[in-house]
């Protein structure tokens, strides 16, 4: 199988030497490694580069950015237009951060810069909703998440998997065939740390603190990629065993 990644964004310089210059090569390195044949294709939205073809790939991602997914720029306007051409062919696509708030704007939903300041380090969201692809079960999710804008009106028809009261939509499902995150299973707990600390200037000393002790916590990860590539068909859910 074939999973197309639309790249949204490049990371700065100083840290690009350490963590890679894209987030589709985070991507790359966390799927390869629960699925080994999957092959890649990455096009970069950022630079209006659009796939021609939604057959191209059997399943589509669309990464993070520190763009507003709101924005008139005509980058993001090409990829509004992409993700309802996607949806309306009931194409497999998954959105993180940026992607997770595009989608939701694009669909008719409504993202806004939130008035509660950054969500930064580890941010724990009890599981509202589950579906059989959410293999291995979870009662909440503690995932690495780094973001001022919030998804704050979902998309007509949209179902909420997962949120809490900083981030009430941090989660949802598009049919059964689009889904949204907020969070980065992609990240390295060394790349949130990197991004707190650059921000720090612009944190409540409370949130840098709690943003940064957030980071000795567990994180799942794993467990979310896992999520993403059963849900877009790449690996086949596995059974649970409660219920066998």
């Amino acid at each position: 199988m074939r999973l197309g990644i639309l790249d949204c964004d490049r990371l700065d310089s100083d840290l690009a030497a350490r963590f890679g210059p894209v987030y589709s090569e985070m991507f790359i390195r966390g799927f390869a490694a629960l699925a080994p044949e999957l092959e890649f294709r990455v096009w970069s939205a950022l630079d209006g580069e659009l796939p021609e073809h939604l057959n191209e790939c059997d399943a589509w991602l669309i990464t993070g950015s520190r763009h507003d997914a709101y924005s008139d720029i005509p980058w993001i306007e090409a990829l509004r237009g992409w993700i309802r051409q996607a949806h309306d062919a009931d194409v497999k696509l998954a959105g993180v951060c940026f992607g997770h708030q595009v989608i939701a704007q694009a669909l008719g939903g409504e993202v806004v810069k939130s008035t509660k300041g950054w969500g930064l380090g580890v941010a724990v969201h009890p599981m509202l909703a589950s579906d059989d692809w959410m293999q291995p079960g979870l009662a909440q999710i503690r995932i690495l998440a780094s973001h001022q804008d919030q998804v704050t009106q979902l998309p007509p028809g949209a179902t909420r998997l997962a949120g809490n009261d900083f981030c009430p939509n941090f989660m949802f499902l598009q049919g059964n065939h689009i889904v949204a995150i907020q969070g980065h299973p992609e990240f390295t707990v060394e790349y949130n740390r990197a991004l707190i600390e650059r921000r720090r200037a612009l944190l409540p000393v409370e949130r840098y603190q709690s943003s940064l002790s957030s980071l000795a916590g567990e994180v799942d990860s794993a467990t979310m990629m896992q999520w993403l590539l059963q849900f877009l068909g790449i690996l086949p859910v596995p059974i649970d065993e409660a219920l066998s």
